[in-house]
């Protein structure tokens, strides 16, 4: 996270204190892990999801992080539904095709996260993303 913190950093040396500096970027580390952590501690996010928004946070900051934490959470419920709708219609030998077995199915959660990431930062890369500086 430090080596995430001085490449944001030396990102934002043209720009403000806040404003892509490296406050945006140390908000960005701390935000990203707030939102980890309460997931982490029910058991819903495995410890290098949080590690990897923290990753993004201290890398490219605040505003890409929320973006791509969003993006990350739609694209996790369309793969999840996929999961849910696999497991349902075709319940592998001797599985639970209850709901409550379907919904105990872990699912790879990074996968989406980095999804969403890539969808925030080609939309920050094309000007169409909320707060692009380009």
């Amino acid at each position: 996270m430090a080596a995430g913190l001085v490449l944001g950093a030396l990102e934002g040396v043209p720009g403000e204190v806040f404003a892509n500096g490296l406050l945006d970027h140390i908000a960005g580390l701390v935000v990203g892990f707030l939102v980890a952590y309460p997931f982490y501690a029910m058991g819903g996010l495995k410890a290098g999801d949080g590690k990897y928004l923290m990753a993004v946070g201290a890398l490219r900051g605040l505003g890409l992080l929320l973006g791509g934490a969003v993006y990350g959470a739609l694209l996790g419920g369309v793969i999840a539904l996929g999961f849910i709708a696999v497991r349902r219609l075709r319940p592998a030998n001797g599985a639970d095709a209850t709901m409550g077995g379907v919904m105990k199915t872990w699912i790879p959660y990074g996968v989406a996260l980095g999804l969403g990431t890539l969808v925030a930062l080609a939309l920050e890369l094309s000007g169409r993303f909320p707060g692009a500086t380009m």
